[in-house]
């Protein structure tokens, strides 16, 4: 019977004792389990030469995008390595084409999430189906949060004999209250348990810095997009009405949260003015965009407008935004996707500049997910709202999801003035 076949009996043993047990016992299973692994020998020495690389990503499009720049630096220290690349369903059409790994599975983190006992067994059939067999030397879990725990439970799970990554309290570092040894409690997952230094703001350095911390070369450090020949070809037919004398400005009006997005009424004082200029919008997003997209539409004039929404896949959007000459909008993936097209920006977030100093790297959405090497401008409000104020520090600095909020104050008269310094950058 070969390893792959016997650990799939060890593990049928291992989820009827964990569908029992109390959730206190599950780290003494998962400790047993983690035995079978050195058992059956998946976490024996692999020859040198010999290397399968796990990449286990499997959070949202943004965060996909500011990873692209980690695979590639994968990739150049291992050559010669068959790399494997899990990622969620949202965002495998932007992996899909990805030059710098040999295949790309899908695994939906969603289906039992709230049941840790189920979400584990999940992952085993997972890994059962298209990892064990293929004895990963290293597997890497580059997402920095802490919503990391699956992923990690999704590396350890892999048989993978090195496991780099950050714990799912990466923040530890940030916190002056708390000692990096405390972190070490989930190394359990992990065998290599990245804390970044304070240097390492921004998410993508984080990133980066894992690949430094276990003895690997960064060479370049910027992200990329990875769309085909079709996806340029249509493109260039949803643009071929826009004059070619006109700047293409695309328009980022959608957001993962209600608090990230700014007032579309609000947006449409500042486009009012800027359609004077020889510009056109151009907007793109999925159907939660589309009835903001359709009122920006309906009270600008004729031509200045193209609505795109819910008319994309995530490619051919690619392959627009290397087209645009500037992006306007909120705090989103989009603008990961113009970063990574040298696009310049102009982004509103919600954090407020009063706190620019208190735990960038932990709590400023600014400072973890800027628009990435290329020029830019920035708008915040200049402090919390009241409300917020009042409460405990929060990421992003405001407390409230279901609304905008604190990103309300900045002024139409602030995107019209810093438009201006964008085109003159």
């Amino acid at each position: 019977m070969q390893p792959h076949e016997q650990l799939k009996l060890s593990f049928d043993n291992f989820f009827r004792q964990m569908s029992q047990a109390e959730p206190t016992a599950y780290i003494d299973l998962m400790r047993w389990a983690d035995s079978e692994f050195d058992r059956l020998g998946y976490r024996e020495e692999i020859p040198i030469g010999v290397e399968n690389i796990l990449i286990v990503r499997l959070d949202a499009i943004g965060d996909m995008i500011v990873t692209s720049g980690f695979i590639r630096e994968v990739r150049a220290n291992f050559p010669n390595a068959r790399i494997t690349l899990v990622v969620s369903p949202l965002v495998y059409p932007i992996v899909e084409l990805c030059p710098y790994v040999n295949e790309v599975f899908v695994f939906d983190i969603d289906k039992f999430n709230e049941n840790l006992a189920l979400m584990l067994e999940h992952i085993a059939v997972f890994c059962k189906e298209n990892l064990w067999r293929k004895h990963f030397s290293i597997a890497f879990s580059p997402q920095w949060g802490s919503y990391s725990l699956y992923t990690l439970m999704l590396c350890w799970l892999s048989g993978a004999r090195e496991r780099v990554g950050f714990s799912t309290q990466p923040y530890l570092s940030w916190d002056p209250n708390i000692s990096e040894e405390k972190a070490t409690y989930d190394n359990f997952l992990l065998t290599r348990n990245i804390i970044t230094p304070r240097s390492a703001v921004a998410d993508i350095e984080k990133h980066f810095y894992i690949l430094e911390a276990v003895g690997l070369k960064v060479n370049q450090t910027h992200m990329e997009l990875w769309f085909g020949a079709a996806d340029v070809l249509q493109a260039c037919m949803l643009l071929k009405d826009i004059p070619s004398t006109s700047k293409k400005v695309l328009l980022g009006l959608g957001a993962g949260h209600a608090s990230r997005k700014y007032p579309v009424e609000k947006y449409l004082v500042a486009l009012k003015e800027l359609a004077k200029k020889n510009l056109v919008f151009v907007i793109v997003g999925g159907k939660s965009e589309l009835d903001d997209a359709n009122f920006i539409e309906q009270n600008l004039p004729q031509g200045k407008v193209l609505n795109l929404v819910g008319k994309t896949t995530l490619r051919e959007t690619e392959a627009i935004i290397s087209q645009m000459d500037f992006y306007i909008g909120n705090d989103s993936g989009v603008i990961h996707m113009a970063a990574a097209s040298q696009v310049p920006c102009l982004v509103l977030y919600r954090d407020a500049q009063d706190k620019e100093n208190y735990l960038p790297g932990l709590a400023s959405e600014y400072r973890r997910f800027p628009p990435w090497q290329t020029k830019a401008v920035i708008l915040r409000p200049d402090h919390q709202l009241e409300e917020c104020a009042r409460l405990k520090p929060v990421y992003g600095w405001c407390h409230v999801h279901d609304r905008p909020h604190c990103i309300t104050q900045i002024k139409p008269q602030e995107i019209i003035a810093g438009f201006e310094v964008l085109e003159e950058l």
